[in-house]
């Protein structure tokens, strides 16, 4: 009876730290996705800044209500700037315009980059499926000492 159950145990460990190998091969994906775009959130704080930014660019539709804008992305494509604007509604509005580069400055400078957030949860996974594997094998050695046991 005692030993079922740490074979039960013992199995959903093992689905667990496939989940979590899973996952993290998926999260490299999304970091490489990630690798190089500096979000920037707008706020009241900096809505007015960041529109004069946008007005000096001849691609940006200014029909556009800017209070709906929720976040701009910056990302580097082959040597030109774009700049995905992200609306509340679910819009997106892509900018290439290399005149752009005060914009470019400030979401560098005030941003953040979608990739460390994969990194960070990743270093948390790795650390949780090792405590994982740890306590897997104590409960393998459990259960060959009570295979040993009854031979």
């Amino acid at each position: 009876m005692q030993r079922d159950k740490l074979v039960n145990i013992e199995s959903w460990l093992n689905f667990f730290l496939f989940i979590g190998i899973v996952y993290i091969i998926f999260s490299f994906y999304l970091m490489f996705i990630g690798l190089g775009k500096t979000i920037v959130v707008i706020n009241n704080k900096n809505r007015e800044e960041i529109e004069n930014m946008l007005k000096t660019s001849k691609a940006y539709d200014e029909s556009v209500n800017i209070e709906k804008l929720d976040r701009i992305e910056f990302f580097l494509a082959l040597n030109d700037y774009r700049f995905t604007l992200f609306y509340k509604n679910g819009e997106e509005q892509s900018l290439y315009d290399d005149n752009l580069e005060n914009l470019k400055e400030y979401i560098e400078k005030n941003g953040y980059n979608k990739s460390w957030k994969y990194v960070i949860i990743d270093i948390l996974v790795i650390f949780l499926l090792v405590q994982l594997n740890i306590k897997r094998k104590d409960i393998g050695d459990k259960i060959d000492y009570i295979d040993e046991k009854e031979m």
